[in-house]
C-alpha cells in the first residue's frame, strides 16, 4: 500500500509549489513502501473565522509501524501506586495530578540522545520564506526578516498560527491536536541556518528553523524538541521499554483526514455563498478609493479625519483607505475599534476581499482599542505583576479591570522619558504584529478618551493615523474626543465631511430627515440617489411571526444572506435559552 500523499491547494501560488517540495521530501522517505500511512498537505490555508487566518503550509499525516533513530528527549509518566516511591524519588521522578481525570502520575523527562521513536500520527504547520541567508536577522531566539525597511517578527507569526489552527480545528470539530510549527527558509542553507545562530546559547539546537532541503529524520528532530516524546513503560513491573512514541493526538482520538480536507473546502464554500451585501461590500472596501483624492496627498504627513453623521459610510470609508494602501501601496494599516461585533465583521470582510495578514506582506488587520493598548502596554514590560504561562507566554491580569490606571502608568512613563524613541522603535520591532504597523485607522474617534488619544500621537504620531469622528455618535462617554485640538487645518490635519447616507436607501434616509424635522432635532443626511427603494412599516401590534417570516422571504429573495439581517428589539423582549 505505501504512503499515500495528496495535496490540496491553489496550483498557481508559490505555497503550492512549497507543497510540492514537501511532497517530494516525504517520498524520498517512503519511496521503498516499506510503510503504510497517509499525508495530507494544504497550501494556502485560509482559517476563517481566526484572527491569524493565512496559513503557507499545513501537513498532516498518520502511520502504521513507522520508526525513525532520532536524536530527543524522552518522557515517562508512570501511574501512582505501580512502584515504590522512594525508589521513583531516588531516581528524579516528579509527582503530578492531573485535575481533570483526578489521577496522580509520577513524571521525568529523559536527556536527549539517539533512541528509536516510533511516530504515530503528526500535525505541522509552516511558514515559509524566501529572503536570502544575508536578509535575515536572528536577535536572541526571535528570526527577523525585512518589509519595508523594517525588520518583521516571523517566530512569533509562527507561533501564531499554530494556536490558530488549532482553534480552527477546535471550532469546526472539536478536534484538539499537538501542532507543531516551522519556519522553511527556502533559499538557506542548513549551513547558513547553523551559522546563523552561531554561539547562540539560547538554542543549543532547540529550534524550528528549516533549510532548503532537509530530511525527514530532522524534520521528526525538530518536531521532538516542540513536543517530547513518550517512552512507555510495562504496567505489570513500570519497567521503560525501550522506545518512544510521537503523536498528535490526545487519547481516544482519532485523525480523518477526509473530514480535514473538506473542512479546507469551508473558505471556498462561504464565498460562494456569500450574500449580496457581503459580496457589495468586499467590491466597495477593494476600490482604489485614494485615486484623486485631495486628502490622499496628506497621508503619512498629517492626521486624517473623516467627519460625518451616523449611516455616511465613515467606518466603511476607513476599511477602503486600509485596503487601497495595503493593496496598491504595500502599507501595513490596523483598525481599531470598541466595537466587538464589528471586529468579527471586519475580519469576515477582509477574509472574503483575501487581504494577506502575513507579516513581511501588506496586510489590513482589525482589532479592539483595549487588546491594542494591552500589547502596547505587555510590550513595554513595565508592569511589576506580569505573569507567565506555561507556553512561555507572558500576560497581564485584569488588565481591562484597571484599564485606566494602566494607561495612566504608560502615560508617566512617556513624560517622564523613560520610554523614548529606542523603546519605541525596539518593540515595533520585537512586537510588531501586535503594534508595528505603518497606519492606524481609528473608528469612533469621538468616543475616544483624552488619554487614549495622546498615547496614540505621542507613541505612533499624529502623521500615521486616520480617524472617523463621528457628529453625534456617543457610547463609551458622553464628552466627545476633540483629535484636534490645538492642531493648524491644512497644517497639521486635514478634514473631509461626508454627507451622503450610506447606511440606508433613499427613502428611509428622507423618512428619517423629515422625522428629525419635526421632532426639532438636528439632524440631516443627504440620500444616495443611487440606493433606490427602502421601506417603513408603523404597527400598533406586537411584532408577528408572520410579519417576521415575510420579511426575511423578501430579503432572502433581495439575494441576502441571514447573517445580512439585523433584528434591534428591546431588552424587555429578548428570550434567552440554553443548550
Amino acid at each position: 500500500m505505501g504512503v499515500k500523499i495528496s495535496i490540496k491547494g491553489n496550483k498557481e501560488t508559490p505555497e503550492y509549489k512549497d507543497a510540492i517540495a514537501l511532497k517530494e521530501i516525504f517520498q524520498s522517505e517512503f519511496k521503498n513502501g516499506e510503510v503504510n500511512g497517509e499525508i495530507l498537505i494544504i497550501s494556502n490555508a485560509t482559517l476563517f473565522g481566526q484572527e491569524v487566518k493565512d496559513i503557507d503550509l499545513i501537513a498532516l499525516g498518520k502511520f502504521e509501524k513507522f520508526g525513525k533513530r532520532i536524536s530527543a528527549k524522552a518522557k515517562v509518566q508512570i501511574p501512582d501506586g505501580l512502584r515504590k516511591v522512594e525508589e521513583l524519588e531516588k531516581e528524579g521522578y516528579k509527582q503530578k495530578e492531573y485535575a481533570l481525570s483526578n489521577r496522580k502520575f509520577w513524571v521525568k523527562t529523559l536527556p536527549p540522545e539517539r533512541r528509536s521513536v516510533f511516530i504515530n500520527n503528526f500535525c505541522f504547520v509552516f511558514e515559509t520564506k524566501k529572503h536570502s541567508a544575508r536578509d535575515i536577522l536572528l536577535k536572541g531566539t526571535t528570526l527577523l526578516v525585512p518589509y519595508r525597511g523594517k525588520f518583521k517578527d516571523v517566530t512569533t507569526q509562527s507561533e501564531n498560527q499554530k494556536y490558530a489552527l488549532k482553534g480552527f480545528f477546535e471550532d469546526r470539530v472539536n478536534f484538539s491536536p499537538y501542532i507543531q510549527n516551522f519556519i522553511w527558509m527556502r533559499n538557506v542553507s542548513w549551513d547558513s541556518i547553523q551559522e546563523l545562530h552561531g554561539n547562540n546559547g539560547q538554542f543549543r539546537g532547540e529550534h524550528n528553523h528549516l533549510p532548503t532541503k532537509f530530511s525527514v529524520e530532522l524534520l521528526f528532530q525538530l518536531a521532538c524538541i516542540q513536543s517530547t516524546p513518550y517512552m512507555p513503560f510495562n504496567r505489570e513491573s513500570g519497567v521503560l521499554k525501550g522506545y518512544t512514541t510521537f503523536g498528535a493526538l490526545k487519547a481516544r482520538q482519532e485523525l480523518d483526514l477526509n473530514e480535514i480536507d473538506s473542512m479546507f473546502d469551508l473558505f471556498e464554500r462561504v464565498k460562494k455563498g456569500a450574500g449580496d451585501l457581503s459580496r457589495r461590500k468586499v467590491e466597495m472596501i477593494t476600490k482604489k478609493i485614494l485615486r484623486g483624492q485631495d486628502y490622499a496627498k496628506s497621508i503619512g504627513e498629517k492626521l486624517i479625519v473623516i467627519s460625518g453623521r451616523a449611516g455616511t459610510g465613515k467606518t466603511i470609508k476607513l476599511i477602503t483607505i486600509a485596503c487601497d494602501l495595503a493593496i496598491n501601496q504595500g502599507a501595513r494599516s490596523l483598525i481599531l475599534t470598541y466595537n466587538h461585533a464589528l471586529v468579527s465583521d471586519i475580519h469576515r470582510t477582509l477574509a472574503l476581499a483575501e487581504i494577506p495578514d502575513g507579516v513581511d506582506t501588506y496586510t489590513v488587520g482589525i482589532r479592539t482599542l483595549h487588546k491594542f493598548f494591552y500589547e502596547l502596554y505587555l510590550g513595554f514590560e513595565i508592569d511589576p505583576n506580569i505573569q507567565v504561562r506555561k507556553d512561555g507566554k507572558k500576560y497581564i491580569k485584569n488588565f481591562v479591570s484597571n484599564y485606566k490606571k494602566h494607561l495612566t502608568t504608560l502615560k508617566e512613563y512617556l513624560d517622564l522619558e523613560l520610554i523614548g524613541d529606542k523603546e519605541i522603535s525596539e518593540l515595533m520591532q520585537t512586537r510588531h504584529e501586535q503594534v508595528g504597523w505603518d497606519y492606524l485607522m481609528i473608528d469612533e474617534a469621538q468616543d475616544w478618551s483624552e488619554l487614549e488619544k495622546y498615547l496614540i500621537f505621542k507613541i505612533f504620531g499624529k502623521e500615521k493615523v486616520i480617524i472617523a469622528d463621528g457628529v453625534d455618535q456617543l457610547v463609551r462617554s458622553q464628552h466627545k474626543c476633540n483629535w484636534t485640538r490645538a492642531l493648524k487645518p491644512n497644517i497639521d490635519f486635514k478634514k473631509t465631511r461626508e454627507k451622503k447616507g450610506l447606511r440606508q436607501k433613499v427613502n428611509l434616509v428622507e423618512f428619517l430627515n423629515q422625522l428629525a424635522d419635526k421632532l426639532e432635532i438636528n439632524w440631516s443626511v443627504d440620500p444616495k440617489k443611487e440606493l433606490i427603494g427602502g421601506k417603513v412599516i408603523i404597527s400598533t401590534k406586537e411584532y408577528s411571526k408572520e410579519l417576521h417570516d415575510r420579511l426575511y422571504k423578501f430579503c432572502s429573495e433581495c439575494g441576502n444572506k441571514a447573517y445580512e439581517m439585523m433584528f434591534l428589539v428591546p431588552p424587555s423582549l429578548v428570550e434567552e435559552y440554553e443548550g
